[in-house]
């Protein structure tokens, strides 16, 4: 059969049903193409519509179809201002611009209803005439068919009375493959609002995200390259969705749960929770033929557990009592100590300030306190995260007095206030949508625009209240002030993500501004136990925070395509949380209680390639300003930062502009954004040399005030104080042989704390000190 190369005259096709013949055998071509059958409204699993026979929609056919073949890309016509005179719309989400760009401009030629086949929308992607993006379009292929049969009706503009796009699906949607086995397809269907099912995976866009481990053609072929676990992505129409691909790792042994060491507490209510969370974990594990390394020891747990919860790491004498403890609920008991600890508020209040971008440069060194001391007294108090977001949000007044009033003195405009609080309180990144639809998801400008409306009336104004030049700012809701979207013109009304205006307007009393504060609705919304993000944002950034990794990475980065690892565990997480009233500090006991939180961080034969599954402890630096006091503790020498009282330490400290060289070169963010990237916690070469022989390490490994220094004049023995050195930076004691090379080297030498003090700086520059394991 040699329709591949059937040539079309001009006379053939303006006789409409020849044209109408030749679109459906458009639908039989040969394989040899590439380029499967594109299943018109007519032709589908399941249609039932008023759409007449043959029609092909702009919208659902046409638009599709230019996506499809990438005209309407970034890096085509979908560019800022388009290719060659000739703009469209970023994947096709303006279908009113793109119908005149097509139908109007260019005197017409782009399309030509008087003589179809002469149209430069076929003759271009054809290269039947000179186009710079090259070969789009095969004549004779389905693709062909639609955009000429579309032309022939007399090219028909957006119809608003078609049914619509609500939603799109893949089958399967979770598959397991096995490499070297036999590729298997995906089908996306689309569904309508009048209820009719389509399939189109012709004109979806279809990747992989990680050929490591899967690859996909534009068709929907999927073929197991390697191991793990990958997101196959399907887009559709503005909306997205995935299908997800395991690949079981090889496996070297039957899978063992390993849980030798681990003390489970039946009378503890928690212990059940805990449980749980571990059967999802190790049921992932399983499925991919991943055994978790053993529990690990209780001299690694402690610091480990010291360092995740508290930020700080334990004293000799904490580690040696610990460690000689008979109480089988002994790593239960430190937990909970731990979580009533003042460093823990010290700690975690860093975390947040970090997210919540305080800094001087912005907010003055007053309100810079004050919000500082805020996020501080909530964390000590505990306060549940749903409340304190709730404050932050609805937060007005004084930034000097009311520390929460600074979250509106970090963002400048509706539309960085929309973006962070998208980002921080749901885990959304709006970024994309401010110029056009998200590539990735649903969010549209209208999306992004009708967001930021709800902080179109907060307004700021100068403060004498503390003298004349104070510049203290007070954050007021002004009567009036709006956003408008730039697409369109119109003013943009306050509607939460996700919900359509319709719906809220049904009963004709919608009204934002009734209560006088628009942000209300927005602090009712976010908040609410049954919002599909704010939930599952905190319990998976509290999740990374513990376990090394998110099961959503980045994890501020929460949409359809970047789905979570293990979706079941993610949704117990997120139950948890919201089961707990958001308590954090009740969800952080559940975490430490899990055998997955215990594991060693000593990876295995079977798991050692595993950095998704939580087999083993996820060893990671630890952050700048928790080193930094890790070192000083070490040392034992007290921090002194300019400016601040002697004592003060790092995680005390309320933003990045009190100097200190080593946190800066430790990746110590700015808080210019609020994106958990910012902080950047991978080595370097300059950590290297800093730890090295940095001055900074020396002053403090050789100070008359620190720990050598003390040992000595104490009388201390050689053994007593290389063990001290050990414990107080390493946690555990020293080999035989570390042991036996160190008191070779006191032998040797005539100044018994120099070889300490370099016994001390070797100790500090290893990876088992700067690193949490």
């Amino acid at each position: 059969m040699m329709r591949q190369h059937l040539l079309i005259t001009s006379s053939l096709c303006r006789a409409s049903a020849l044209g109408g013949l030749l679109f459906v055998l458009g639908g039989f071509l040969s394989p040899a193409q590439a380029v499967p059958r594109n299943l018109s409204p007519t032709s589908q699993l399941h249609v039932q519509s008023h759409l007449p026979v043959g029609y092909v929609s702009f919208v659902n056919d046409v638009e599709p179809t230019l996506t499809r073949l990438g005209c309407n890309q970034g890096a085509c016509h979908g560019s800022q201002y388009g290719k060659g005179g000739f703009k469209l719309s970023l994947f096709g989400t303006d279908s009113d611009l793109d119908y005149i760009a097509l139908t109007r401009q260019a005197k017409g030629r782009r399309v030509n209803v008087a003589d179809p086949i002469h149209s430069l929308i076929l003759l271009k992607p054809t290269m039947t005439v000179p186009h710079g993006g090259g070969r789009r379009l095969i004549p004779g292929s389905s693709y062909y068919y639609t955009l000429l049969h579309w032309i022939q009706e007399g090219a028909p503009g957006p119809n608003p009375n078609e049914p619509k796009l609500v939603s799109l699906s893949v089958t399967p949607s979770e598959k397991v493959a096995y490499k070297g086995s036999s590729p298997f397809h995906i089908i996306v269907k689309a569904t309508y609002s009048d209820g009719s099912v389509r399939n189109v995976t012709s004109l979806a866009n279809i990747n992989t995200i990680d050929d490591g481990v899967a690859s996909c053609t534009p068709d929907g072929v999927v073929r197991a390259v390697g191991s793990g676990q990958t997101p196959i992505m399907a887009r559709f129409g503005g909306l997205a969705t995935v299908c997800i691909v395991m690949v079981p790792y090889p496996s070297h042994a039957p899978y063992t749960p390993q849980t030798a060491g681990y003390h489970a507490n039946p009378a503890d209510p928690d212990q059940k929770i805990a449980d749980e969370i571990d059967a999802l974990v190790e049921q992932k594990q399983k499925a991919l033929h991943l055994s978790p390394s053993p529990i690990c020891s209780d001299r690694t747990f402690i610091r480990r557990v010291f360092f995740d919860l508290i930020g700080t790491a334990p004293s000799p004498r904490e580690i040696e009592e610990f460690v000689a403890s008979k109480d089988p609920n002994k790593r239960a008991h430190l937990i909970d100590t731990l979580l009533n600890r003042p460093e823990y508020a010290d700690y975690w209040a860093l975390k947040w300030a970090d997210l919540l971008r305080v800094n001087r440069n912005d907010l003055q060194v007053k309100g810079m306190w004050s919000f500082d001391n805020w996020l501080h007294n909530e964390i000590q108090q505990n306060v549940p995260i749903d409340q304190m977001v709730r404050t932050l949000i609805l937060a007005e007044g004084s930034t000097y007095t009311n520390g929460p009033a600074n979250f509106y003195r970090v963002s400048h405009d509706p539309s960085e206030m929309a973006e962070t609080t998208s980002q921080v309180f749901l885990g959304v990144r709006l970024q994309c949508a401010k110029c056009h639809h998200h590539p990735f998801e649903k969010w549209s400008q209208e999306d992004y625009y009708r967001f930021a409306a709800f902080f179109a009336r907060i307004g700021q104004k100068g403060s004498q209240d503390f003298g004349i030049f104070g510049n203290d700012t007070v954050v007021y809701v002004r009567d009036d002030g709006e956003v408008v979207n730039p697409a369109t013109g119109k003013v943009a009304p306050p509607v939460p993500l996700g919900v359509h205006l319709a719906a809220l307007e049904k009963d004709g009393k919608y009204n934002p501004d009734a209560t006088g504060d628009r942000r209300l609705i927005l602090a009712n919304w976010i908040t609410s136990p049954q919002n599909p993000w704010f939930a599952t944002n905190w319990a998976n950034r509290y999740w990374a925070y513990m376990m090394g990794a998110g099961l959503v990475n980045p994890i501020d980065d929460l949409r359809v395509t970047n789905p979570p690892t293990n979706p079941p565990l993610l949704n117990l997480l997120t139950h948890t949380l919201v089961q707990f009233h958001f308590d954090a500090k009740h969800y952080l006991r559940v975490l430490c209680l899990t055998r997955t939180y215990q594991r060693s961080s000593r990876a295995t034969v079977d798991n050692a390639k595993d950095t998704l599954f939580f087999t083993h402890y996820v060893p990671r630096r630890l952050p700048a300003e928790v080193l930094s006091d890790a070192i000083d503790k070490a040392c034992g020498t007290t921090p002194h930062f300019g400016g601040l009282p002697a004592g003060i330490r790092a995680i005390d400290l309320p933003d990045p502009n009190v100097g200190s060289d080593f946190l800066n070169i430790f990746g110590r963010p700015q808080r210019l954004t609020s994106c958990e990237c910012e902080r950047n916690e991978t080595p370097n070469l300059s950590q290297a040399l800093e730890l090295m022989n940095g001055n900074d390490i020396n002053n403090r490994v050789t100070s008359p005030d620190g720990r050598i220094a003390k040992l000595i004049k104490s009388g201390a023995s050689d053994n007593a104080i290389i063990n001290d050195l050990y414990l107080a930076t390493l946690g555990r004691l020293p080999t035989q042989r570390e042991r036996d090379i160190i008191l070779g080297a006191l032998i040797f030498s005539e100044h018994r704390e120099h070889v300490f003090q370099d016994v001390l700086a070797t100790l500090l520059g290893t990876k088992e000190f700067i690193f949490n394991h």
